[in-house]
C-alpha cells in the first residue's frame, strides 16, 4: 500500500504577509531603485556579458570579464560623477561614529565643489599669516565642565560653537596619528579670513567621540609637527584643500565595502570589530 507523507498546515505570520510591511518594502526599493545605475555590475550585465555568451560558456572566461569590465565601469562612473558635481571625490563613504547623529558609519556621502560663498560658520579676521601656525597661536578655546568644545576667543570676540554650517570633506594633516592623510567628513565651524588666505576650523558632530574641535592640538614643535595634544588635523584647513562638502546621502550603502575590508582587517588583526562599529556596520 502506498503511504503519504502528509504536512502539517501552517499558519501564516502576519508580520510577513503583512500588506503593510509589503508596500513599506516595495516603497523603500522604489525609492533606491536609482542605485543600480551606481552599480557597475549593471552596466556589465547589460552590455558585455550578453556578448560574452554568444563566444563562449566558459564560467572562468566570464568571471574574470565581469571582474574586469566592472572596475572599468566603476572607474568611468566615477570619473563622470567627479565631472558632474566639479570635484575629484564625488564619493566619500563614512568609516567612524564621529558626525552621529547626522549620519552613520557606512553611509555614503556625495559631495559638490566647494565655494568661497559657502557658508562655513562665522567669518573672523585674522590679522596675520595663519598657514601652518598652531591655532592657540592667534584663538583660545573653551570648554564646558564636562570637557565639551563650547566656544573659542579671536580678536577679543567670543564665537559660540554651533552645528550650522557645510559640512566638508579635506585630507588629515598628522603625522603624528592614524588618521593622517584620510579624508576626514566633519563640519566646519569658522571661516578664518588670515593675511595669507581663507581658512576653515572643523569639528566631528558626535560630542562623545569629538570633544575637541579638529585642530587643537595645543603647541606643536618646529620641525619635527608633534603637537602636544591629540588632535585629527594640526593646522586649519586652507579653502582651496577642502575635497568637497556634501549634498546628499545614500544610507548604509558603504556597508559591504567596510565588512569587506575595514571589519575584516579589524577582526584578522585584532580578533574584534572596530570600535565604532554599531547595529550592522
Amino acid at each position: 500500500m502506498a503511504k503519504f507523507k502528509t504536512e502539517k498546515h501552517k499558519k501564516p505570520n502576519p508580520l510577513l504577509n503583512s500588506p503593510s510591511r509589503s508596500s513599506t518594502v516595495s516603497k523603500i526599493k522604489q525609492k533606491f531603485s536609482f542605485l543600480k545605475w551606481l552599480d557597475p555590475f549593471t552596466y556589465v550585465d547589460l552590455f558585455v556579458i550578453p556578448q560574452v555568451k554568444k563566444v563562449t560558456d566558459s564560467v572562468v572566461v566570464e568571471f574574470l570579464v565581469n571582474v574586469f569590465f566592472a572596475l572599468l565601469f566603476a572607474w568611468i562612473i566615477y570619473t563622470l560623477l567627479g565631472a558632474i558635481f566639479g570635484t575629484s571625490t564625488p564619493l566619500v563613504i563614512v568609516y567612524s561614529a564621529s558626525m552621529e547623529n547626522t549620519f552613520f558609519r557606512g553611509d555614503v556621502m556625495a559631495l559638490g565643489k566647494v565655494s568661497s560663498t559657502d557658508y562655513f560658520g562665522p567669518e573672523i579676521k585674522v590679522n596675520q599669516n595663519i598657514q601652518s601656525v598652531a591655532v592657540n597661536k592667534y584663538l583660545t578655546q573653551s570648554y564646558d565642565p564636562q570637557g565639551n568644545f563650547y566656544s573659542f576667543t579671536l580678536n577679543g570676540n567670543e564665537f559660540l560653537y554651533k552645528k550650522d554650517a557645510s559640512i566638508i570633506v579635506y585630507g588629515a594633516y598628522n603625522p603624528t596619528s592614524s588618521d593622517h592623510g584620510k579624508p576626514i567628513i566633519h563640519r566646519a565651524i569658522a571661516k578664518l579670513v588670515a593675511l595669507d588666505g581663507n581658512f576653515v576650523l572643523t569639528k566631528g558632530d558626535n560630542s562623545l567621540s569629538n570633544k575637541r574641535f579638529d585642530q587643537d592640538c595645543g603647541n606643536i614643535s618646529q620641525g619635527f609637527e608633534k603637537p602636544d595634544e591629540p588632535c585629527i588635523t594640526l593646522y586649519a584647513i586652507p579653502l582651496e584643500q577642502i575635497q568637497g562638502k556634501t549634498f546628499f546621502m545614500i544610507p548604509k550603502v558603504g556597508c559591504v565595502k567596510l565588512w569587506l575590508v575595514d571589519d575584516l582587517f579589524s577582526l584578522v588583526s585584532t580578533g574584534k570589530l572596530p570600535s565604532d562599529f554599531k547595529g550592522i556596520c
